[in-house]
């Protein structure tokens, strides 16, 4: 979604229409503290790991996964790229 939302900012700011956004993939991963966390895939919700691993899975998601890379600018505009499946 940031993705998206940054380059239709752009995008608008440059007078283009904005690229249309979809959400092809759907999880949740919710941290239930000392009992670990739940994770599902699916607009169902269908629950694909729990406790600690799930818990796991959280901690990745917290503190890798949402963060821009730290290396140089290349590596930075790479991430920020947008592909031809809308990734």
């Amino acid at each position: 979604m940031g993705k998206y939302a940054g380059l239709n900012a752009v995008r608008d700011l440059a007078g283009e229409a904005p690229r249309p956004y979809r959400q092809p993939d759907y999880t949740t991963c919710l941290d239930l503290g000392n009992f670990g966390a739940v994770f599902t895939m699916g607009w169902d919700r269908e629950v694909q790991a729990t406790g600690a691993e799930a818990k796991k899975r959280k901690q990745m998601i917290n503190t890798q996964w949402i963060y821009p890379p730290s290396g140089d600018a290349e590596e930075v505009f790479a991430a920020m790229r947008i592909d031809e499946r809308g990734r």
